[in-house]
C-alpha cells in the first residue's frame, strides 16, 4: 500500500475507534455520603440523605435502598448545578485569626472556577432501629455500596462522637477521624470549625473529604458512607462573606440537617448585600439555609438540639428563646444535650470573654439540659456540674455576662453520679493547632483580669493533645470518654438517672 493510502487508512481506524469507545464516565469527586435529612422527633419512620458530587459532566445514577425483609427500592437523585468564580483578586478572602496565628500556615486552595453536580437522594419511611443497605450506580457501574442504622428507638441504647475545629489539612485531623470512626457511633456532632481556614467549597475539595469521606491509610472504611454528621456552625464556617467570596459558606452546600428550627432571623448566617446573590443561594440550599443555624433531633434516648452561637449577640431574639424553649420543654426524651460552638463556660484565655451564650442558660436550667458541648477553644474541658444566673440580661462592652454561679463539687462521675447542675464540655481538638497553657497557669490569670466574672468550674482541662469525646447511653446511664489521638483515655464520667422503677 502506497505511503499515502496507509496513513489515511490508519487515520481512518483511529477516526472509528474514537466513534465506537464509550464516552468516559463522569469523575466522582465526593463519594457518597449520608446525611441525617429532615427527621427531629422518633415516629414510626426514619428519613437520611445520600449525597454524591462530580464534576460538570451529567451522568444516570440510581440509588440501591435495601431494608431488612423488604424488596429492593430504586431511587433517583436530585441534580443540582453549582458553579463558583473565582474570588476576587483584588481583596484578602482570608482573614486571620489572632487567637491561633499559627493556621496562617495553612496552604490555601489555588483560586480557580470551579463546576460541579451536586446529586441529592432522598430516602423516606425507613424502619427505625435498622440496617439499610445502599448501592449508587453510575449505568452498570458501582460507585458506592455501604450500609447505615437508622435511627434507634427511645428506649435503645446509642453511641456518638463529638468533636470541633476539625479539617486543617494537617496530620492531626487525620488521626482524630481515624478514631472516631473505630468508635463505629451512630452519629458524629461536628461542633463547629469543621473546615479552615474560612469554610468555603474549595477548602472542604481540597481537605475535608478526604479525611472524612475516603478510605483510611491502613484501608479503613469511609467514615461519612455509614456515619451522619450533624453539623454546628463556628466562625470558621461563616468566615467567608458573599458576594465577595462566591463560593462561601460549604457546609451549606454539602450538609443536609433537619429542618424543624425557627426558621429566618438575626440568628442566621447573613447573606451579604446582594439580593440576587442571596436568592440564588438560597434556592441551591434550600434543604440547609436557614436550617444549619437552630435545630433539634431526637436519637435513641436523647433529645440534642444545634444552636449557632457565631450571631449569640441575638441570644435575646423574642422568637429565638422561645422556639430553645419549647422545643426543649416539649420532648420527652430521658436526656437533653445543647451543642454549639463558642463555650460558655472555659478556663483558656483564647476567647474567653465571647460569653453571649451564656444568656443561655436559665433556659437550659429550667428545662433540665443534662451537658452542653462546644468547640472553638482547641483543647478538652470539662466543668463541674453547675448553675448560673446572669445578673443582667445583656452581655458588658467587653462580651462578658456576669453572674453568679453554683457549682456542685460532690459530683466525681464515679461515687456519685447524680449531677446537681449543667455539665459543660469542650471538645475542640479536632485537629487545629492546640490551644495552652493548661489550668495552673490560666486560672490565676483569668481571675485576675476578670474578677467574678470567672470560677473555679473547671474540673478537667487537657491541653497537649488533640482528642475527641465520645458518649453511650441508654434511658438510665450516660458514660462519656475523652479520648486523645492516640486512643489514650484523657477521662471516663458517668452520670445516672433514676429509673422508672426506682424508689423516689
Amino acid at each position: 500500500m502506497p505511503r499515502i493510502g496507509l496513513i489515511r487508512f490508519l487515520t481512518s481506524l483511529v477516526t472509528l475507534a474514537a466513534l465506537v469507545a464509550p464516552v468516559p464516565a463522569q469523575q466522582v469527586l465526593v463519594k457518597p455520603y449520608i446525611q441525617p435529612g429532615d427527621g427531629s422527633t422518633l415516629n414510626t419512620s426514619d428519613v437520611k440523605v445520600i449525597a454524591w458530587l462530580t464534576d460538570a459532566t451529567t451522568g444516570e445514577f440510581t440509588v440501591e435502598v435495601n431494608v431488612p425483609n423488604h424488596p429492593t427500592v430504586t431511587v433517583k437523585p436530585e441534580r443540582t448545578a453549582l458553579d463558583f468564580a473565582p474570588a476576587a483578586a483584588t481583596k484578602k478572602p482570608e482573614p486571620a485569626d489572632k487567637d491561633h496565628p499559627a493556621e496562617k500556615g495553612v496552604p490555601l486552595p489555588p483560586e480557580r472556577e470551579q463546576h460541579y453536580l451536586r446529586y441529592v437522594a432522598k430516602l423516606t419511611n425507613l424502619p427505625l432501629d435498622s440496617e439499610v443497605r445502599y448501592r449508587v450506580m453510575l449505568g452498570s457501574n458501582v460507585v458506592r455500596e455501604a450500609a447505615f442504622r437508622t435511627r434507634a428507638s427511645a428506649e435503645k441504647p446509642i453511641r456518638f462522637a463529638l468533636v470541633g475545629d476539625m479539617v486543617n489539612g494537617k496530620a492531626a485531623q487525620n488521626a482524630i477521624a481515624k478514631r472516631i470512626a473505630g468508635e463505629k457511633p451512630d452519629f458524629m456532632l461536628a461542633l463547629g470549625d469543621i473546615v479552615y481556614p474560612t469554610g468555603r467549597v474549595n477548602q472542604y475539595m481540597h481537605y475535608f473529604w478526604k479525611t472524612y469521606n475516603e478510605p483510611g491509610e491502613g484501608g479503613e472504611a469511609p467514615f461519612m458512607a455509614s456515619v451522619p454528621i450533624y453539623p454546628v456552625l463556628g466562625n470558621h464556617d461563616v468566615g467567608a462573606k458573599l458576594p465577595l467570596i462566591p463560593d462561601a459558606l460549604g457546609a451549606y452546600y454539602f450538609l443536609h440537617p433537619p429542618k424543624n428550627g425557627p426558621g429566618d432571623g438575626p440568628w442566621t448566617t447573613p447573606l451579604g448585600p446582594d439580593k440576587a446573590v442571596a436568592a440564588k443561594f438560597r434556592t441551591l440550599n434550600v434543604d440547609s439555609y436557614p436550617h444549619l443555624s437552630a435545630y433539634s433531633f431526637d436519637y435513641g434516648p436523647a433529645h440534642v438540639m444545634v444552636l449557632d452561637s457565631n450571631q449569640s449577640g441575638n441570644v435575646d431574639a423574642p422568637k429565638l428563646r422561645a422556639w430553645v424553649d419549647e422545643d426543649l420543654k416539649s420532648t420527652k426524651a430521658c436526656w437533653k444535650f445543647v451543642c454549639f460552638h463558642n463555650p460558655s463556660f472555659s478556663s483558656s484565655g483564647q476567647h474567653y470573654t465571647e460569653q453571649s451564650v451564656r444568656l443561655w442558660h436559665p433556659i437550659f436550667e429550667a428545662r433540665g439540659v443534662d451537658m452542653v458541648f462546644t468547640g472553638h477553644v482547641h483543647n478538652y474541658q470539662r466543668t463541674v456540674p453547675l448553675k448560673f444566673a446572669p445578673s443582667s440580661p445583656k452581655r458588658d462592652k467587653k462580651g462578658r455576662v456576669d453572674g453568679t454561679f453554683t457549682l456542685d463539687k460532690t459530683f466525681d462521675g464515679e461515687s456519685n453520679t447524680r449531677p446537681n447542675g449543667v455539665i459543660h464540655i469542650v471538645a475542640g481538638g479536632g485537629g487545629a493547632t492546640l490551644y495552652g497553657p493548661g489550668i495552673e497557669k490560666t486560672a490565676p490569670l483569668l481571675k485576675r483580669e476578670h474578677g467574678d466574672n470567672y470560677a473555679d468550674y473547671t474540673a478537667r482541662m487537657v491541653v497537649d493533645r488533640h482528642s475527641y469525646v465520645a458518649i453511650d447511653l441508654t434511658p438510665e446511664k450516660l458514660t462519656l470518654r475523652a479520648i486523645d489521638a492516640d486512643g489514650k483515655p484523657i477521662e471516663t464520667i458517668s452520670v445516672t438517672k433514676p429509673t422508672m422503677n426506682s424508689k423516689p
